[in-house]
């Protein structure tokens, strides 16, 4: 169900409930969140996060930045017989934009789709939400560019950028990708001047069960979202308190979660019992920090993408315990800014040979720095 904004429903409340009944019920009509790719293995995803476009935007520097990414990683995984096959936009496109840089941002990916041969995914942000533009204004244009993948249905099912995209070799799907909105802030009540982190709510964890249920409880899962949920936090006090879950990258903020017991997400518990092999988000421009929690389940934070509002400074004699760790977790010696993207590479692995992949991927994160001196590039293995 696509909320707008509060006060606009104090006047438009006797409309909303004579329509209420026309909304779509999301359980009659799984299919059509879903979108096929074709799965090969060594299939490639590159995450963007944050790009964070709007009125304080260099747009061509921006472009340039990104361009610089995009070719980069072509050259990275053409130097293993791969490509680029989809890259996922995981909020925060925009912020304080309007219609030009909505215009030029999907312009400049549509091109880069056409050179490079990838399909993009677009999913929310809160950011997203503060434009001079009406948000289902920006839905359309999604919808309506060549490769991008975007689903919005007028359903009662929370959020806007909730679909899958399913990865078939032939007529098996290999794999899932979840694409979730984790929602922007909100309040409980239409007058409340308090607003909140949002969260994936319970009727998305239901969806998803249902749209993987479709495929078979056998096929792996990825998904990717915007904010963090409650489950980043708990897994970094487990390893600060000394637990052996393995992690890696650099953890220089919060979770900027919601952190309230009315915000608590049921997503991840829910799904790794099927088959969600890991989680990527964005959010949080100070941390790209990755853990493995007990059960082999994947939480990351991908590399904010570009230099645009605000980005960690890394400093090899930081006294910081958290840089520190950061930098020997990933063997840089230099100073740079924490600035790049995120891949992940699924490899074909069935070890008990059931037509079923086993869930194996790669993860590796990009630093990117522009520099006169020559532009600092740095791939870091998970």
């Amino acid at each position: 169900m696509k909320h707008k904004s509060h006060f606009a429903l104090l006047f438009m409340l006797p409309v909303a409930l004579a329509s209420c009944g026309q909304v779509k019920g999301y359980a009659d009509h799984l299919q059509d969140y879903a979108v096929d790719m074709d799965y090969r293995d060594g299939f490639t995803i590159l995450q963007l996060s944050d790009i964070h476009w709007s009125y304080n935007t260099s747009t061509p520097a921006s472009k340039r930045y990104l361009e610089k990414v995009i070719a980069e990683t072509d050259k990275h995984v053409k130097a293993t017989g791969g490509q680029i096959d989809l890259v996922e936009l995981t909020g925060d496109q925009f912020m304080l934009a309007n219609a030009y840089h909505v215009e030029s941002f999907l312009n400049f990916f549509e091109e880069q789709a056409t050179k490079y041969g990838f399909k993009y995914a677009a999913i929310w942000g809160n950011h997203d939400r503060h434009g001079l533009y009406n948000p289902n204004w920006i839905a359309d244009k999604f919808r309506q560019a060549a490769h991008c993948f975007y689903i919005e249905e007028d359903d009662d099912l929370y959020g806007r950028s909730n679909f899958v995209i399913n990865l078939k070799q032939g007529n098996d799907v290999k794999w899932q990708i979840a694409n979730l909105d984790s929602g922007a802030s909100f309040s409980e009540t239409a007058l409340s001047p308090f607003r909140d982190y949002d969260y994936i709510r319970k009727d998305q964890t239901q969806w998803w069960l249902a749209e993987h249920n479709l495929v078979g409880d056998k096929v792996p899962a990825i998904a990717y979202y915007h904010i963090p949920q409650q489950d980043n936090e708990i897994l970094w006090k487990a390893v600060q308190n000394g637990a052996p879950n393995k992690n890696k990258f650099f953890k220089l903020e919060g979770f900027a979660d919601n952190g309230t017991e009315r915000g608590v997400s049921d997503f991840i518990p829910t799904a790794k019992q099927h088959n969600l092999k890991a989680a990527f988000m964005g959010h949080a421009h100070n941390i790209d920090w990755t853990v493995e929690d007990d059960d082999g389940l994947v939480l990351g934070l991908g590399v904010k993408t570009g230099p645009e509002l605000y980005y960690a400074h890394i400093l090899t004699d930081d006294p910081d315990p958290a840089v520190k760790k950061g930098l020997e977790s990933t063997g840089i010696n230099e100073n740079f800014d924490l600035i790049g993207a995120s891949l992940v590479t699924f490899r074909h692995q069935d070890e008990d040979n059931d037509g079923f992949e086993d869930g194996a991927f790669d993860l590796e994160h990009l630093y990117l720095n522009e520099r006169a001196s020559g532009d600092f590039v740095k791939w870091v293995n998970w």
